[in-house]
């Protein structure tokens, strides 16, 4: 992925809001509490990580991971490695 792409990502993460969580989790039947939401986008928006770096990828879902429920942890992975490989 070129460095705009990845730049572009960021900066749109950047701009999500916990309720905007709260509504993707939901519209992929997953219950992501305001709480957990909140402490997603701290982890993601605060991290050091890169679309090119599979391994800081990973890194970043293993921060999440005592984050949500162990429901909510199964679909996020499933959807990382649909949508990320």
């Amino acid at each position: 992925m070129n460095l705009f792409k990845d730049q572009w990502i960021k900066y749109k993460i950047s701009e999500l809001h916990p309720m905007d969580l709260v509504h993707y989790g939901k519209l992929y039947g997953v219950t992501i509490s305001l709480d957990e939401a909140e402490k997603i986008l701290n982890v993601v928006q605060h991290s050091n990580w890169s679309m090119d770096d599979e391994s800081s990828l990973h890194a970043l879902l293993a921060n999440i991971k005592p984050i949500v429920s162990k429901d909510a942890y199964s679909v996020i992975t499933k959807l990382f490695h649909h949508y990320i490989g």
